[in-house]
């Protein structure tokens, strides 16, 4: 409730009180002239005492008192004789005398009922300061009781949510008293263990513990109750099911403002999952370890970004590296061979620019001065996160490697028997080959001795047939070199070569076996095919046994020609495709898979490994081999080789002791 602003009149200023005193004078003089020219009569006195009285009553006392005099003078002047004077006579002075005691009268009742009505005034204001401040105080004290009422009711809500929250969290929460006894569990300790709030009254720490660790907890709480320390350990608690789980137990104080302990508090985390995962893991690195150890396979990991590095235990051992150095790409290269240490540097360098997978080998060399060989493989991998981490594996392969020489040694000896085994065959068709240029010699050099005989020498006849002996004996001497080339028993030399010239080659050594079994052969060479890079020995090895073992499939064919085709072709951009096809009896379904097994053969007197010394050519100079049933009668062999600039690792692939190739 406001208060209203009083009155321009309620509270004057001096000057307008003795104005408004003055004015009220000249009024009553002007009313009492007026009335006393115009009625001949006035009443003066009643006049200028209503003046007196309204001069006291706005002004107070002083213009009361102004008025007063004012109207004894005004009187005198105005209405006493003599007129206009301000003589007064002797007579007079009573009637102003008793004219200035009623206006003092009518002055002190309008001081006294001023001053009431001012008092009055100064009473009811203060009554209205009074109230309003009352009702501020109502109204202050009514936001306070909202503010309190909210406050509680926040308060109420905020336990109400802590009170969820502590009995949602997904541990279990207790407090204790000072002795260690529990004093409240949260829902999800009760929910565990399947007790309730009341059963747990004066109860000690042991409740629901596994009984071969009551112990080690009583010792705990007894330990750190009087030094009101903090602690925590692993336990094992009982379930409402009955079964037992490990947990981890951390217990803290709540101490006062003076530092004593009033409570204790303790969480527990049920840990049992992380247990058996950490031993599941555990496990699995000993199994990890076990199989690295026996494969002699270690692994690596390597962040690019930070250059930290891996290494399995393996690992270290295959380098021969200390296990408590730390590993890098420098250490790695002080292992690796020197010959082969750029070659690995350009492969490290190439996984660190973004290769996705790395798959190459390479030599160690030991302190000892012995040399391991290592095959090395490695994938990128990219995490959420962004970073990115290469890991591998790195395999002791010097056992195989061994191993493989030792094969490809063997294997060299069997080709080579082999290889004498098909000469053997080829007998007649090598004595054919070699008869006929020695035949054409010893017809020529006759044919000479007569054109040398006559009595006029035939010179010019003569030395044409003398050309013709050279001619033939470099054709017998070519023949020759072939058989011995092709018997000679020596590591594998990987040249460029035609591959059609190298057929061609090979059909001069097989043409007279061809020719006895009624066999045509059909040589449908491509132009214009890419250098293979390969051994001239291997590859007619390949293509004589496939063309013998093909004139043999039709030797008892009578129904049908007997036609042999030798193709060549370009197989996709990289490849050279030979296929040797027959005319003959071919094989039964299913069994063209079997035919480059070791010691599988369909002849009554084979041995069962021309063609699997075959397909370890073929493999050898980066191609395959296989065999196919025909549309018609018979069956097609073919195989495919690197063109050169494709076949990189041939040299490595036909001799298992030379280095990888940088």
């Amino acid at each position: 409730m406001s208060r209203s602003s009083p009155p321009w009149w309620s509270n004057p200023s001096a000057a307008m009180r003795y104005a408004m005193a003055a004015l009220s004078i000249v009024a009553a003089i002007v009313a009492g002239l007026l009335l006393d020219r115009f009625l001949e009569t006035a009443p003066f006195v009643s006049l200028f005492l209503c003046a007196i009285m309204f001069a006291s009553w706005f002004g107070g006392v002083g213009p009361g008192l102004l008025a007063t005099a004012l109207s004894i003078s005004a009187f005198d002047y105005f209405f006493l004789p003599p007129m206009h004077s301000i003589a007064v006579a002797f007579k007079d002075i009573p009637r102003l005398i008793l004219f200035a005691i009623t206006a003092a009268f009518v002055i002190a009742l309008n001081a006294a009922q001023r001053s009431a009505a001012q008092s009055l005034r100064r009473t009811r204001d203060d009554l209205q300061t009074a109230v309003q401040e009352l009702e501020r105080l109502n109204a202050s004290l009514q936001v306070e009781n909202a503010e309190r009422r909210r406050a509680e009711q926040i308060s109420r809500q905020a336990e109400r949510e802590l009170q969820v929250t502590i009995d949602t969290i997904p541990a279990l929460a207790a407090r204790y008293r000072l002795d260690g006894s529990l004093d409240f569990v949260n829902q999800t300790w009760r929910d565990y263990t399947g007790l309730s709030q009341h059963s747990l009254t004066g109860q000690r720490w042991g409740v629901a513990i596994h009984p071969d660790d009551l112990v080690l907890v009583e010792r705990a709480w007894r330990s750190h109750l009087p030094t009101g320390e903090p602690f925590q350990m692993e336990q094992r608690l009982r379930r409402a099911d009955g079964e037992y789980r490990r947990f981890w137990v951390r217990r803290v104080p709540l101490h006062d403002e003076s530092g004593a302990v009033v409570k204790w508090y303790g969480v527990g985390h049920d840990i049992e999952d992380q247990k058996r995962a950490e031993s599941a893991l555990r496990r699995s690195e000993a199994y990890l370890a076990e199989a690295q150890r026996l494969s002699i396979t270690g692994s690596f990991g390597w962040k690019i970004a930070s250059g930290e590095m891996f290494w399995s235990d393996e690992t270290y051992r295959i380098l021969g590296v200390d296990r408590a150095v730390k590993p890098t790409i420098d250490i790695i290269l002080q292992c690796v061979h020197p010959d082969d240490r750029e070659f690995v540097r350009h492969e490290i360098d190439r996984a660190a620019q973004g290769e996705h997978d790395c798959d190459y080998e390479h030599r160690l060399l030991t302190p000892n001065g012995s040399v391991k060989h290592l095959h090395v493989r490695a994938h990128r991998l990219k995490y959420e996160s962004g970073q990115e981490e290469i890991v591998g594996a790195l395999m002791d392969v010097t056992a195989t490697r061994k191993a493989q020489e030792a094969l490809q040694i063997a294997q060299t000896e069997l080709a080579h028997v082999t290889r004498m085994t098909t000469l053997g065959e080829m007998s007649a068709s090598i004595a054919h080959e070699v008869n006929q240029p020695l035949a054409a010699i010893v017809t020529n050099g006759e044919a000479g001795l007569r054109w040398l005989d006559r009595e006029v020498p035939e010179i010019a006849e003569a030395l044409d047939a003398i050309r013709q002996i050279v001619g033939e004996a470099h054709r017998a001497s070519g023949v020759i070199r072939g058989i011995r080339e092709f018997s000679r028993k020596g590591p594998p030399e990987m040249i460029q070569l035609d591959i059609n010239d190298v057929i061609e080659e090979a059909i001069a050594l097989v043409r007279h076996e061809a020719l006895r079994h009624g066999v045509t052969i059909r040589l449908q060479p491509a132009p214009g095919l890419p250098m293979v890079r390969g051994n001239q020995i291997q590859l007619q090895q390949v293509i004589i046994n496939l063309v013998i073992n093909a004139v043999q499939a039709m030797a008892t064919i009578t129904d049908r020609e007997r036609v042999l085709a030798i193709r060549t072709q370009r197989q996709d951009s990289d490849q050279v495709l030979v296929a040797v096809e027959d005319a003959g009896v071919g094989i039964e379904p299913g069994k063209a898979d079997r035919l480059f097994s070791a010691f599988y053969t369909t002849k009554p007197d084979g041995l069962g490994m021309g063609l699997s010394i075959c397909r370890s050519i073929i493999d050898a100079h980066g191609g395959r081999v296989w065999a196919s049933r025909n549309t018609g009668p018979g069956m097609t062999f073919q195989f495919t080789i690197s063109a050169d600039g494709h076949g990189a690792g041939l040299e490595k692939g036909m001799n298992a002791s030379a280095p990888p190739p940088h």
